[in-house]
């Protein structure tokens, strides 16, 4: 069974991280993800906000996502995690899994009572339905990201 383990993105490790920042988001430039990364992982950045990996035996980078602390009004401290991303030759799964375990536990540690998960999405899934998202769209707006939440018990 493979060894998946949760690490901090270090400002050392930022361009490592790169290609699975290009492989979801070909627009990014590396310029963009070193400036975004290095913002979150600096020294003296909250600790509000951040980057994990998953990594894999050999240290290789399979999965990663920012995320951010905040207060919501309908779960009051919340991590937001976004650009969740997974990448495996073999079990991408499996590197999702490991992911959200990640996240999950971070959430706990920071005592948040909710988790707002953002995946990029490739195409528009919704439908014209008459209401707020055809009113967004005329206006120059796009779905971009699928918002999940998964509320934490106590």
């Amino acid at each position: 069974m493979r060894q998946l383990k949760i690490r901090p993105l270090t400002a050392e490790r930022i361009a490592q991280a790169f290609p699975l920042i290009q492989a979801s988001l070909p627009q990014v430039t590396l310029e963009a993800w070193r400036d975004f990364a290095a913002a979150l992982v600096a020294q003296g950045a909250p600790a509000a906000t951040g980057i994990i990996l998953v990594v894999g035996e050999r240290d290789t980078i399979g999965g990663l996502c920012s995320y951010r602390v905040e207060r919501d009004l309908v779960h009051g401290l919340l991590l937001n995690a976004d650009h969740f991303l997974a990448f495996d030759l073999f079990d991408r799964r499996a590197v999702a899994h490991a992911l959200a375990a990640g996240v999950e536990a971070l959430a706990r540690e920071r005592h948040c009572t909710a988790i707002h998960t953002e995946l990029i999405r490739t195409r528009d899934p919704a439908p014209a339905d008459g209401g707020l998202v055809d009113v967004l769209r005329t206006r120059g707006h796009r779905i971009e990201t699928l918002g999940m939440c998964k509320p934490l018990p106590p």
